[in-house]
């Protein structure tokens, strides 16, 4: 087999998870019992990454037992092969999960191709979304747009930390920028005494306001009722109802904490404050880029995930650049 394909070896999952840093392998044989952690820990984790999981898995193992084979389809292997074996049969088999790999793709492929004016219908529905919400909003008219463009510089910058790079993947990236500037629709929801309100808002007014999270996440998720599996529907959905939770789990309106809230709902809403901050209002001068940059950094592990504040102090340039530039930028998303 060594003639005909690149073979990495590993005799644990650790070193197994640590050529996968580098290389995504067109398949992988995995037996059940390791050092560490078994094979079937494996594959889950292996399910669990965004990156990883469309690798196709053969169980390569001695245990027979019709429990363990059932258990490894369950966990998503394409075949189960039992040692010993002979090796004709088992190479013809690999050959037979990577013609099917290999069709897989190109069907993919072909869907992809297909898909592609629909995302663009989709892509349109969502900034003219935003339009909508931005035209009842005479007093922070442009936030959502000015919160689009520092998300995508972010979440593009994300993409490279390496940390990252098991959630934040092309698809996620390309997904969450399009949901990006849904985050306040349920601000449709909201009254326009209080919405279009030029001045600070009283008490009950704040705790009005804080129902378009709400507002927001529900209509997104009775959409997701009948398409369950969308993720483009599951992204909006989480950045519109949880943009407002805090790191301590003190926001609202689940009072998430810590990683409970998701990543796209945490990064939303260190650009969300930064374009408050950034922002003029009928109550307050805009701060400056390096006053918005300090009040965050306060945040630090608070109000903000501590690791995605670090990540985006990092990126101070990038941001600053795109504060400039935020009207010609907003110009260009429709």
């Amino acid at each position: 087999m060594q003639d005909e394909y690149d073979l990495y070896t590993a005799m644990s999952a650790k070193a197994g998870f640590e050529i996968l840093e580098n290389t995504i392998p067109d398949l992988i044989l995995l037996d059940i019992v390791m050092p560490e952690m078994d094979g079937y820990e494996m594959i889950e984790r292996l399910k669990e990454s965004r990156r990883l999981r469309r690798i196709p898995v053969i169980f390569l193992t001695a245990d027979s037992s019709p429990k363990s084979e059932v258990k490894g389809f369950d966990l998503g292997a394409v075949d189960f092969i039992v040692k010993p074996f002979i090796a004709s049969v088992m190479k013809r088999r690999i050959e037979t999960q990577l013609e099917l790999s290999e069709y897989q793709h190109s069907l993919e492929d072909l869907v992809e191709q297909k898909v592609e004016e629909n995302e663009k219908l989709q892509h349109m529905l969502s900034a003219g979304f935003a339009e909508l919400v931005e035209s009842r909003d005479g007093v922070i008219g442009g936030h959502v747009k000015n919160t689009s463009i520092y998300y995508e510089a972010f979440v593009k910058a994300l993409k490279d930390v390496p940390k990252y790079k098991e959630e934040v993947t092309d698809e996620f990236v390309k997904l969450s920028v399009r949901s990006a500037p849904l985050h306040d629709i349920g601000k449709i929801g909201i009254d326009d005494k209080v919405l279009r309100k030029e001045s600070s808002l009283e008490t009950a007014e704040m705790e009005y306001m804080k129902r378009h999270s709400e507002l927001g996440g529900f209509t997104f998720h009775k959409i997701r009722r009948i398409f369950p599996e969308n993720e483009f529907l599951q992204i909006a959905e989480h950045m519109a109802l949880y943009h407002h939770e805090r790191w301590d789990g003190k926001g609202y309106p689940m009072g998430l904490k810590g990683k409970d809230i998701p990543l796209e709902a945490r990064i939303m809403s260190i650009v969300d404050v930064y374009d408050a901050l950034t922002s003029k209002r009928p109550y307050k001068e805009p701060f400056s880029h390096e006053k918005a940059y300090e009040i965050i950094e306060q945040g630090r592990g608070t109000q903000f995930d501590p690791d995605l504040v670090d990540e985006f102090l990092k990126i101070s340039d990038t941001v600053r650049d795109c504060l400039a530039r935020k009207e010609e930028l907003r110009r260009m998303m429709l």
